[in-house]
């Protein structure tokens, strides 16, 4: 959830900034948006993998330990259930602040849908946004902190033959590409 945080709070200020540099420069803005989003992506990343090492190294997860699986696996289904209730909450918030926005607008009011001048309209938009940005984000944690610990599991198997390196390899990779990426 920390990661969906920082990114979020990332993303909105960029979007502030998108929009003023869209007024002159398209090509300013598109980096401005791609950095933006880089935010999260790089944020989620980070806090896989200082998750996973250090869940690695403080409980010693290896060949001597075999609740090392147990704990692996506790950290992929924990970052499921997390993006789970982040995807679902978002969601209701979504749809709840656009239900409210179009009652408020088109039943009470007679304004067009997205009207400027129905307060509702901003709610809905924060509610964009959050399922947007807090719902792709919590998937991102998910599918990328499953896979990473899957390839540890599935490392432990090869321990015998390559030793404490099968499970780290993984690890060494994924930290790779993100330098690989913030470099180039």
């Amino acid at each position: 959830m920390l990661a969906i945080l920082v990114g979020m709070s990332g993303t909105v200020r960029a979007n502030v900034r998108v929009a003023n540099t869209a007024r002159t420069s398209a090509g300013k803005s598109l980096v401005l948006a791609f950095r933006g989003g880089a935010i999260m992506g790089f944020s989620i990343v980070s806090l896989i993998l200082i998750g996973i090492s250090t869940l690695c190294f403080i409980f010693k997860v290896g060949p001597t330990n075999p609740e090392g699986v147990r704990l692996l696996v506790g950290f992929g289904f924990g970052a499921s259930l997390s993006a789970l209730f982040a995807q679902v909450g978002g969601g209701i918030f979504t749809k709840a602040a656009d239900i409210g926005a179009d009652l408020i607008g088109k039943i009470a009011l007679h304004m067009p849908e997205d009207d400027p001048r129905n307060p509702a309209v901003i709610a809905d938009l924060v509610g964009d946004n959050v399922g947007d940005c807090a719902g792709r984000g919590s998937d991102l944690f998910e599918s990328s902190a499953d896979n990473l610990t899957c390839t540890m599991i599935l490392g432990l198997a090869f321990v015998e033959i390559y030793g404490w390196n099968a499970v780290l390899f993984p690890l060494l990779i994924r930290s790779a590409g993100k330098i690989a990426t913030i470099v180039g």
